[in-house]
């Protein structure tokens, strides 16, 4: 396409996520006099390109209608206090954040496993017996228990451990049954499923440490990437969505980027001639998954190198899928659940109390106040998404009925792709009731459940995505790939960044510190300065065996 303008770039950035735009803040506010700097011999030029038309990728937060006062996280959701590069932003942005409470002090929050309720006091009770067919060995004993105690058993032989998947390690060491109600009470297929044990241990013990506390940002986790992005824009970037990049090519000593950008034709990854446009980088950082690279064209030259199409497979997508409910008041505190979140092996897997106010408990009453509140209806991951899934292809978006919407909060219209089906909202409603243990009866003068008047979803598998986080496959020598991947093939100036290849998968510091690892061995940018508070600085040891799956993850 000679015919076509060419834009030349000191760096074009491919990926709006949290990696790319800290990746365009960094080299444009702390890059002076580096490699990029003398390169061009003044502020280098910095492009930065998105597939969607919103910066943030799987950071994603919004509002419902009537609940403005405390957004939903749609994506990433919260970060630990060990997460120095977060806390810096935080403190740098000047953001407001809160604790977010996973455990419910008074232990009251429930499990609904093999169709037995009991609570979180429940595990610590000698007498308690959980519908598992536990081995003597296995028996008293919480599921964070047995987990952790697997963990800290082989901790000391992890060079041993990269052919061995995790599930099977656990499998060696338990019994099916004990297997099972690990996986069942900690609301998470992916952390017990099959990737390399040699990296699951040290994610598990280095995730709960004592001392160490979730936080969520007041103002949504997306505010990270968006502040980032503003402040990148003013010093010298530019930032244009719906720019799917289509294909890379050697250009000399450049690289040459060709983009679609009529919205229209990415779903079926055929380039619109009419819409192409060309940009020639000195430098390309691709911050972006493993689906989405994979998305590119395969004449891209990449694609020609062995090495790099090993490494490109060496992690996996997983599935991860979130539904939020908005109801006019909080119907589950009439069951004392006030925060934290309940786990079920029913297909929504954990549900999270979130309310718009800290504490909507009335003084000296047990009913709650009548405000408006939000459920986190379901968290889930693995096999359980393509239940959901199934369910979103309804056409027929879910109309609340006119009780349930509160006064002075108009009966929303469906929210842009996010708005739930009808039959989702239906068996969600359902399973909601089982797990409480509330009536069935569906008529609303009657029934202890009532009806959201907002509900909306977010399939993280869908493209360009692949999934909500990754994980190391069985085999893998981490190290050596994750060097390898910041700058695949030695002789091309392109570099890969993100979360996926991360050592901190699922996490928003992973992949900040991939971004930061790149921008020091590539363009010799210094490391970031640590935020003066100590609490952020602590080091993640062993944690308490009691509580790991009250605080599990990931993101």
């Amino acid at each position: 396409m000679p015919d076509k303008p060419i834009e030349e770039l000191d760096v074009a950035i491919v990926g709006g996520g949290v990696a790319g735009v800290y990746a365009a803040w960094r080299i444009l506010t702390g890059g002076e006099g580096t490699k990029l700097w003398t390169e061009s011999g003044k502020k280098p030029r910095v492009g930065l390109f998105e597939y969607s038309d919103r910066i943030g990728g799987r950071l994603l937060s919004m509002d419902l209608p009537g609940t403005q006062h405390r957004k939903i996280e749609l994506g990433g959701m919260r970060y630990l206090n060990s997460h120095w590069r977060v806390v810096a932003l935080k403190e740098r942005f000047k953001l407001e954040t809160r604790p977010l409470s996973v455990v419910d002090p008074t232990q009251s929050n429930l499990y609904y496993l093999r169709g037995q309720h009991f609570t979180s006091a429940d595990w610590s009770r000698p007498s308690f017996v959980p519908p598992y067919r536990l081995d003597r060995g296995e028996r008293g004993r919480s599921p964070g228990e047995l987990l952790v105690e697997v963990c800290l058993k082989h901790r000391h032989r992890l060079g041993q451990l990269r052919n061995v998947g995790f599930w099977n390690l656990l499998l060696d060491e338990c019994s099916l049954e004990a297997y099972q109600m690990v996986r069942d009470a900690g609301g998470y297929e992916s952390i017990v499923g099959n990737w390399s044990a040699a990296e699951a241990i040290p994610f598990l013990l280095a995730d709960f440490g004592p001392g160490l506390d979730y936080f969520a940002f007041d103002d949504g986790y997306q505010s990270i990437p968006l502040r980032l992005g503003a402040e990148a824009e003013a010093n010298g970037a530019t930032i244009r969505l719906q720019h799917r990049l289509h294909r890379l090519d050697l250009h000399d000593t450049a690289v040459q980027l060709t983009f679609d950008t009529n919205p229209a034709t990415f779903r079926n990854r055929q380039l619109d001639p009419a819409a192409a446009k060309i940009i020639r980088a000195r430098h390309v950082i691709l911050a972006l998954p493993r689906r989405s690279i994979e998305l590119l064209h395969q004449d891209s030259f990449l694609f020609s190198d062995p090495q790099f199409q090993d490494d490109l497979k060496t992690v996996l997508a997983q599935p991860a899928f979130k539904i939020f409910a908005a109801y006019r008041r909080p119907w589950w505190q009439e069951r004392s659940l006030f925060s934290g979140r309940s786990v079920t092996d029913l297909p929504v897997r954990q549900c999270y109390y979130w309310l718009p106010d800290d504490d909507v408990r009335p003084p000296g009453g047990s009913r709650p106040r009548d405000v408006n509140a939000i459920l986190m209806a379901s968290y889930n991951d693995s096999s359980s998404v393509q239940y959901w899934s199934g369910l979103a292809r309804d056409t027929a978006h879910y109309e609340p009925p006119p009780f349930a919407v509160p006064p002075g909060v108009p009966i929303p219209n469906p929210i842009r792709d996010r708005s739930a089906s009808a039959s989702m909202v239906a068996e969600l409603q359902d399973q909601l009731r089982e797990i409480h243990g509330l009536s069935d009866v569906p008529d609303p003068a009657t029934a202890q459940i009532i009806a959201p008047y907002a509900a909306v979803y977010q399939d993280w598998t869908q493209e360009p995505f692949g999934g909500g986080w990754h994980f190391w496959k069985i085999g893998v020598n981490a190290r050596q790939v994750a060097q390898r991947i910041r700058r695949p093939v030695p002789t091309a100036p392109v570099y890969i960044c993100g979360e996926a290849w991360s050592h901190q998968q699922g996490w928003v510091e992973g992949a900040l510190e991939t971004t930061d690892d790149l921008l020091q061995e590539e363009f010799g940018l210094s490391e970031p300065a640590k935020p003066a508070s100590p609490a952020a600085l602590r080091a993640a040891v062993a944690p308490s065996t009691k509580t790991i799956w009250d605080k599990a993850r990931p993101r």
